[in-house]
């Protein structure tokens, strides 16, 4: 399993942020469309949809926030509070019949870089539009099975590709 840009990707699905776990609900991208995964359900078709975002994707912080973010994970390690869990993302579904809006958890500990939130942004466009298939990242995944998480300049070169192939 790897995280590409908002993207969580495995050998057999893919989701925008981490995937639904028991407690929290998911989105799955599918070739068909997305199917809201956990306490809500729902599925749209790619060419039911008008657009698809996700807001509130944590970015990456600048030093100092970066520092209180440290800080905040050393002390909820020792028990004096800290962050409660996983930042939370809005995932908004445009269709004909209205807007849907879908929490998901982040999939990134220290947030997303700028880049990777807008390719991931622009690939989900291409979804929309019909011009691109979540296939390709399922084909990515299956290739590159169990393997770790990209550093930041090789995801934002996959998102690159898959947002202009």
């Amino acid at each position: 399993m790897a995280m590409v840009g908002l993207f969580w990707v495995s050998e057999d699905a893919v989701h925008l942020g981490a995937p639904p776990g028991e407690s929290a609900a998911g989105v799955r991208v599918a070739a068909a469309g997305l199917d809201a995964v956990g306490s809500r359900s729902g599925t749209w078709k790619w060419a039911d949809l008008s657009s698809v975002a996700v807001v509130g994707a944590p970015v990456r912080a600048t030093p100092g926030r970066q520092l209180s973010m440290t800080l905040d994970v050393v002390l909820g390690a020792m028990g004096l509070g800290g962050p409660e869990g996983p930042a939370e993302m809005t995932v908004r579904v445009q269709a004909s019949d209205g807007v849907d809006e879908l929490l998901v958890h982040s999939a990134a500990a220290g947030g997303y870089t700028p880049r990777e939130v807008a390719l991931s942004h622009q690939v989900l466009d291409r979804f929309v539009a019909g011009t691109l298939s979540p296939a390709v990242l399922s084909a990515w995944g299956r290739a590159h099975g169990a393997g770790k998480t990209p550093r930041p300049a090789e995801r934002e070169a996959l998102l690159q590709q898959w947002a202009q192939s």
